[in-house]
């Protein structure tokens, strides 16, 4: 009983920190006010309509975070030449100022009275399984919400919080977290943040959630069904790792109710302890500088790379035990190995004595480079000199043979060049020194209490 007490005291004080206060409230009614004016203005006579969507349009913003979402609905007929032509032209004339980004096609992302603003053209599609790009659904979600949001916008305020103090908050591909929507159909579905947490405690990796039936089913992978669309899975973008963040929150902050859930805690580090664990582990980076994309696809390439370069490792032998790669001014790959030299030889396998034509061939290759077979476990193994032996000479080679495995704009970077530092070098190259420290397990998971 006391523990409840505590959980709702704590709730009542993380809405001062997550509810928006009257003077943002007013600002966001000034820009709307102003930009619809400036819509209407600029569409009459044209056979195009707009609706506000998101957040702002259903009053779930986080505080600090406002940003309006406006949507330009345009008939089918129109090509969609013409309607990123249109939609960006009508976008830039009534914003204060503009910057063009990109998601399925381009929108105008600007500034209104001080005010963020995306205005993204789509079609007005009549049904959602119609649609002719992803941007089209987004109406239909607003639509389905809009009413049954009502009267449990701080309910989806407090998710928010809570999960942007855990850093699993947004569905870009650098967080793989929860997106807004899907917060606010999980309050739709459970009926308030603490019943949120409290069921959320024991979701599992193959839970299936049917926001529309009100059920929780097994099934192959985590899978919460949009009402919109029933074959879409609205968590898709949801890394299984920040589930798993999410499921241990839920536990811990019910467990010991804290207001600090709600907010983002620096870790203290220990840069002496950083510096000894650097110098006593087999610890590389992989450097490389930013190419001028977008955010999602660069942090997809860059865990590409991270990827392929571990495997390479794993194959050499070095046995690696962990990567993690992120962006600042350059990107980054951190990899972490159990041993940093290897062995002037490695051990090969052939075939089975039963196969005589593989042995036979297996026989004439080894003698031809100088190197005679052997018999074990009644198999053919032979020992083969290696080339290459040290850590960081195998990342390097690696990378200028293979450059292209990175992907497309991020593998120019590695062509144009790279560098790989080990040890202190590391700590000098980055200042962050939060990212080395979570890396090595020195300090909590991120966004952990526990």
């Amino acid at each position: 009983m006391k523990n409840e007490e505590k959980v709702r005291s704590i709730i009542k004080e993380a809405l001062n920190l997550v509810v928006p206060d009257e003077e943002e409230v007013l600002r966001g009614k000034r820009a709307e006010y102003i930009l619809k004016k400036r819509l209407e203005k600029k569409i009459e006579g044209m056979d195009i309509s707009y609706e506000f969507v998101g957040s702002y349009a259903r009053n779930t913003w986080l505080k600090g975070n406002l940003e309006i979402d406006v949507f330009l609905l345009f008939p089918e007929n129109y090509s969609m030449q013409e309607l990123e032509k249109i939609g960006l032209n009508i976008g830039k004339s009534v914003v204060d100022s503009y910057e063009l980004r990109y998601a399925a096609h381009p929108y105008v992302h600007g500034v209104v009275e001080g005010v963020e603003v995306d205005i993204v053209p789509c079609y007005n599609v009549k049904d959602p399984k119609n649609i002719k790009s992803a941007v089209d659904r987004t109406p239909f979600h607003h639509r389905w919400l809009k009413n049954r949001i009502k009267g449990k916008e701080n309910e989806v305020r407090l998710l928010k919080g809570f999960l942007k103090a855990g850093e699993i908050y947004g569905a870009e591909y650098k967080v793989k977290g929860f997106s807004g929507y899907l917060c606010e159909l999980l309050i739709v579905f459970f009926g308030s943040f603490i019943e949120t947490l409290k069921r959320c405690r024991n979701l599992r990796r193959d839970c299936v959630i049917d926001i529309k039936s009100g059920e929780i089913k097994r099934g192959k992978s985590f899978f919460v069904v949009d009402p919109v669309d029933e074959n879409r899975n609205v968590a898709a973008n949801l890394s299984l790792d920040n589930l798993a963040r999410f499921v241990q929150r839920c536990r811990t902050f019910l467990k010991k109710p804290d207001l600090n859930y709600f907010k983002k805690l620096e870790p203290k580090v220990d840069v002496e302890r950083v510096k000894k664990e650097l110098e006593n582990r087999f610890v590389v980076c992989f450097i490389t500088s930013k190419p001028d994309i977008v955010e999602d696809n660069l942090y997809t390439q860059l865990e590409r790379g991270g990827k392929k370069l571990f495997e390479h490792l794993d194959r050499l032998g070095f046995k690696p035990l962990r990567e993690m790669h992120f962006c600042m001014d350059k990107c980054y790959i951190l990899i972490e190995t159990e041993v940093s030299t290897l062995s002037c030889v490695e051990k090969r396998m052939g075939p089975p004595f039963e196969d005589e034509k593989n042995v036979e061939k297996f026989i004439k290759k080894c003698r031809s480079r100088g190197e005679e077979p052997f018999i074990e476990n009644g198999r053919f193994w032979v020992y083969s000199k290696r080339n290459i032996k040290d850590l960081k000479t195998a990342i390097e080679d690696f990378a200028v043979k293979n450059w292209k495995s990175f992907g497309k704009n991020l593998g120019m970077c590695v062509l144009n060049g790279f560098e790989v530092l080990v040890s202190l070098d590391i700590l000098k190259e980055l200042n962050n020194t939060i990212y080395i420290a979570r890396f090595l397990g020195l300090i909590p998971d991120k966004g952990s209490n526990f």
